[in-house]
């Protein structure tokens, strides 16, 4: 169950250094649970509030994936993404300890191979 914290660091290290001026983002994907209700009770109820504690984050967004265009259900329950405002920031951010107990809390509500996190950096518009 700990494969979620190298993944997150891992990832943002290969974030090349020519990307580190704009917005960031991790999205994390819940694949489908065993139980939804148990898993949304638990995210919704005693996760999300300690990642809604976290003042530096610019903006958080959870979805629920549809079927897609052949019908076919999702393989994700729950998508999740946490928006921060510079490389900096979540440098920063994912090196507190209360960023340590959020990590830490997954694996109470998701199994270890049913989590993907994507370091990303946010394309300007154009």
């Amino acid at each position: 169950m700990r494969v979620f914290k190298p993944v997150v660091v891992a990832a943002f290290l290969l974030v090349p250094s020519v990307a580190l001026a704009g917005e960031m983002k991790i999205t994390v994907l819940y694949h489908q649970p065993k139980s939804a209700e148990e898993f949304d009770k638990y995210y919704f109820s005693k996760h999300m509030p300690m990642v809604y504690a976290v003042k530096e984050l610019k903006k958080v967004e959870i979805s629920r994936p549809m079927p897609g265009p052949t019908g076919a259900p999702s393989p994700y329950h729950i998508v999740t993404e946490l928006w921060f405002d510079s490389p900096d920031v979540m440098k920063t951010v994912t090196a507190t300890p209360e960023w340590k107990a959020i990590v830490d809390d997954v694996p109470k509500f998701a199994a270890a191979d049913g989590v993907t996190v994507i370091v990303s950096e946010v394309e300007p518009k154009r």
